[in-house]
């Protein structure tokens, strides 16, 4: 796959069954990044080893009830949070609705099966859908106990990481978080947490019935 965005090529190439996006300068002929999905990293594995129990994600997301939580990610992304979820033992619909990015986790999930540690609860625990999340949410052939909504593109001076950075050039306009709230609070059985940035508003103006404050961001929790 290969497409152009402003003065930079975009390409889709798989190596070796590793499936990487590349974006190359028009102007410089020069390749800029290339990003790729791999569960078995250092950067997924961290959280999932060493930092699972610390994870403020994780007691945002806990409930009443302990067994069984379903939580639907409603913008997967790079499935980050959603592998440190699934890690910890919560079963995890992701919905990502560009499809570049899509192709890439796919990618990246399929790869991480065949690994005799978590290849198997992987497999069962996360269960990628492409699809738009407003459009996922009126079908209803899942109700989770729990969506989570993370606005991949907050405001923020710093500059952000490769991967991210080559995201927010890709989905530039495309995002619609603003959007889900309201019907999130809908479906979700139990509750609806959304991930902001500290000196952020709330998603909508809507308050949180109650908010779990990290050092960088902070995780507002609507019960339904």
């Amino acid at each position: 796959m290969i497409f152009i965005k402003n003065k930079y090529k975009i390409i889709l190439l798989k190596k070796k069954n590793v499936l990487k996006l590349y974006r190359i300068n028009l102007i410089k002929n020069k390749t800029m990044e290339s990003i790729f999905i791999d569960f078995l990293s250092g950067t997924y594995n961290f959280r999932r080893k060493y930092n699972k129990q610390k994870e403020l994600i994780i007691k945002a997301m806990r409930t009443k009830s302990k067994k069984n939580i379903t939580i639907l990610d409603s913008t997967a992304g790079f499935g980050k949070d959603s592998f440190v979820l699934a890690s910890f033992g919560f079963k995890v619909f992701m919905i990502e609705k560009n499809l570049i990015i899509y192709k890439l986790l796919s990618n990246g999930l399929k790869r991480a099966y065949t690994d005799q540690k978590i290849g198997k609860w992987i497999k069962k625990r996360m269960i990628l859908f492409h699809s738009d999340s407003l459009i996922f949410f009126k079908k209803r052939k899942i109700i989770p106990d729990i969506i989570y909504i993370d606005p991949m593109f907050n405001k923020k001076k710093s500059k952000p990481k490769k991967d991210m950075f080559l995201l927010k050039k890709l989905l530039k306009n495309t995002n619609n978080e603003e959007k889900l709230l309201k019907p999130a609070i809908k479906l979700a059985k139990k509750k609806v947490v959304v991930k902001r940035y500290l000196n952020q508003s709330f998603l909508k103006k809507k308050k949180p019935n109650y908010i779990l404050y990290g050092k960088n961001y902070r995780f507002d929790i609507y019960n339904t």
